[in-house]
């Protein structure tokens, strides 16, 4: 029988296989909002550039909070109830366009999503943030949910509750 892949190997799969992310963000009206956007790792700080026409993009702007969710696509999953997903509760922070990483991290984002980045450069509704994460839980099925520690968010505590 095949070994399963250690936390550490699944949580890196799942990093580096999904292309987008999905948000969880709260408005000014009290009611949660819901969206995604392609993102890219920069260390363990989740890095998005998002219009402010979306409802996230705004609430971010108003209060910084955000819950970035990489979710396995039904498909591959054995068990739907059971989707092997990491959550990360995060502070967002906007990069200005004057910040020396701004550019460096919208190639990245450019290299791994392609030339339409090229024109949402362009375009003045865009915000480029990093989401800063406070903590993460990664969960590989039934009773297998780990809390994600450390400076960078790699090292994995068996979690009681999730």
């Amino acid at each position: 029988m095949a070994e399963k892949p250690s936390p550490k190997q699944t949580l890196g799969e799942l990093k580096q296989g999904m292309q987008s992310v999905f948000l969880a963000t709260l408005g000014n009206d009290g009611y949660p909002h819901s969206g995604y956007t392609p993102f890219v790792f920069d260390g363990s700080d989740i890095i998005i550039f998002v219009s402010q026409l979306s409802l996230h993009t705004r609430d971010l702007l108003a209060n910084g909070k955000v819950s970035a969710m990489l979710i396995s696509d039904e498909a591959d999953s054995q068990q739907i109830f059971a989707r092997t997903r990491v959550r990360y509760q995060c502070d967002a922070q906007i990069v200005g366009k004057d910040d020396d990483s701004y550019d460096v991290l919208l190639d990245a984002m450019q290299e791994r999503h392609g030339k339409l980045l090229s024109v949402l450069r362009g375009l003045p509704d865009f915000v480029l943030f990093r989401l800063k994460p406070i903590e993460g839980l990664l969960v590989l099925g039934f009773g297998q949910a780990y809390h994600l520690r450390g400076c960078d968010f790699d090292e994995f505590e068996l979690a009681t509750s999730a």
